[in-house]
């Protein structure tokens, strides 16, 4: 239901855009309300009481006029903070851009519940406090599986339902493969047991656990693949922000 009358809600931004020659579209993941784009007047004059607030990561207490369709309206913002290494920070920046991304594709426009807004907060904080931008969003992705109607089985083998042994991965079969049945699937994904049992830890893992995981480089280019095969095989979309981050990988800065 819109609300004609201002509503005052705790928010994310998540994309900010010019708009005509003073205003902005704003783009914020609302904890009531879900993800609504916002047209915010005068931002872009050097007196604007407001521009800073609603530039991306940004986050905290908003007023507006929200509306089911159409853009809604932004009036004023209290108690706003930054992720300023993200804001600084290109590879950070494109991770939690393609985080925003991938939840905004799991949830479309519905309210996120309340354990995934916590969820996302706190992936963003531990990117911005030096975690491994790469890991948080590894285990986030693994998480959003169940969201996308596609969580695997990481418990046992999805055809003898064995819980011992050497595992791979079955994306047609939906989950783990023991080598007894290996032959079930030969487009398995043919990684190996350090890989399968980081997908294991990550689709288990809270983010508070974080700081007890050590990677080395190449096995997280090969968890990441493992995941990217997962995810286009099984939810079959990957946001445009993904490629960015691929992209950026072969620059050797």
């Amino acid at each position: 239901m819109a609300h004609t009358a201002a509503t005052n809600f705790f928010g994310i931004v998540v994309r900010r855009q010019r708009y005509k020659e003073r205003d902005a579209l704003v783009t914020i993941l609302t904890k009531e309300y879900g993800f609504k784009t916002f047209l915010v007047r005068g931002t872009q004059g050097s007196k604007s009481k407001i521009s800073g607030s609603v530039i991306t990561f940004s986050y905290g207490d908003y007023s507006g006029v929200i509306k089911d369709e159409g853009l809604s309206y932004l009036n004023s913002a209290s108690n706003i903070k930054q992720f300023d290494e993200i804001i600084k920070d290109i590879e950070l920046n494109a991770y939690a851009t393609f985080l925003f991304d991938l939840f905004h594709n799991a949830f479309i426009d519905d309210p996120l519940p309340d354990e995934w807004y916590r969820s996302l907060f706190k992936a963003l904080l531990y990117i911005e406090n030096g975690f491994d931008a790469q890991v948080v969003v590894d285990i986030m992705q693994m998480h959003l599986l169940q969201v996308f109607g596609v969580a695997p089985n990481m418990d046992s083998c999805v055809v003898g339902g064995e819980t011992e042994g050497r595992f791979d991965f079955s994306v047609i079969l939906g989950g783990i493969i023991c080598s007894k049945h290996f032959d079930a699937d030969i487009h398995r994904l043919h990684i190996s047991e350090r890989i399968v049992y980081f997908l294991r830890l990550f689709s288990k893992i809270n983010l508070d656990q974080i700081g007890k995981i050590e990677i080395k480089e190449n096995n997280k280019d090969m968890i990441q693949h493992a995941i990217d095969s997962i995810y286009e095989g099984s939810v079959g979309y990957y946001p445009k922000s993904k490629k960015f981050i691929d992209d950026m990988k072969t620059w050797h800065i």
